[in-house]
């Protein structure tokens, strides 16, 4: 019987300080998806992924490629049927694992990704890019609908920090704690809870915490893009006025509804609702990488 799932496309841009990185993850995808290598196995920041590319979708001037990531489960499911049999769920032969997708566009640097409390995190997408590409410098970013994040990563002082963590499920929890800023979340495995808020400030005294810290922090956090909330309080100059801005509500973002036919989102559904998040959003995908080439 179908599904309806409510699931978020998340955008964000490939960042590389090599000149031919985009280049080359284009032509490696391609060489990939067309020679009959388009499955394989990398080993991420905490665990081994599966890699598949599917189809791409071919522009006049461009492909978009379609790329699934596998991570097996941590906390293995059981299998149950109406006669009241409960035992170890079937995995001769394979493996149960968790599974998202992402859409790639090397040609303006842009990454587009599905979440819904489901399959690795951009930041795995981020380590393909690594591994196919040979740049263990490179990552991602998200794309701004404003200047919020530049405007943070700007501050000199931070005031306060609030961050917000919902796990859908103990999976999830343990994506947290894996993270590069997992240790910060230890009380969600040691108290077994799924919700965590942050509130770290500076109180009634001045000053503030520690900036490099704090950007790293937030850094993080965006591209794992575990958290519910993120609000930063923070300025430029003591003098200044303190300002909050609401990060995860600054994000380019794109809501929307798959319908699952199946057990999981399949790659064809996966495919559709990115590439209509894509079009929807081209105006803000071109606005991002114009700003990029300008920086540069």
């Amino acid at each position: 019987m179908a599904e309806r799932k409510n699931v978020t496309v998340n955008f964000y841009r490939l960042e590389s300080a090599v000149d031919t990185f985009y280049q080359d993850m284009e032509f490696k995808l391609d060489a990939l998806s067309s020679g009959g290598m388009d499955y394989g196995f990398f080993d991420g920041k905490s665990s081994e992924l599966m890699f598949k590319i599917f189809d791409p979708i071919v522009l006049a001037d461009r492909k978009l490629f379609i790329v699934s990531l596998i991570k097996e489960k941590i906390f293995l499911p059981v299998w149950f049927n109406r006669e009241g049999i409960v035992q170890e769920a079937p995995t001769e032969g394979g493996s149960l694992g968790d599974v998202s997708y992402a859409l790639i566009d090397p040609e303006k640097q842009a990454l587009l990704t599905l979440s819904g409390g489901f399959g690795p995190s951009v930041s795995a997408f981020s380590d393909f890019a690594r591994w196919l590409t040979g740049d263990s410098a490179a990552g991602s970013s998200p794309i701004f609908v404003n200047s919020a994040y530049d405007q943070v990563t700007n501050w000199e002082i931070f005031r306060k920090l609030n961050l917000s963590i919902e796990a859908p499920a103990a999976d999830f929890v343990g994506n947290v704690l894996d993270s590069e800023i997992g240790e910060n979340f230890k009380m969600l495995e040691t108290l077994s809870g799924l919700k965590i808020d942050i509130s770290v400030s500076m109180g009634h005294g001045k000053g503030s915490l520690h900036k490099d810290a704090v950007k790293n922090f937030i850094r993080t956090v965006m591209e794992e893009n575990f958290a519910g909330k993120l609000k930063i309080m923070g300025k430029s100059f003591e003098e200044q006025q303190t300002a909050e801005l609401d990060l995860y509500n600054a994000r380019l973002k794109h809501k929307t509804e798959i319908v699952i036919a199946g057990s999981h989102i399949s790659p064809d559904e996966a495919k559709a609702t990115l590439y209509e998040a894509y079009q929807i959003h081209l105006d803000d995908i071109d606005a991002a990488y114009r700003g990029l080439s300008d920086a540069e």
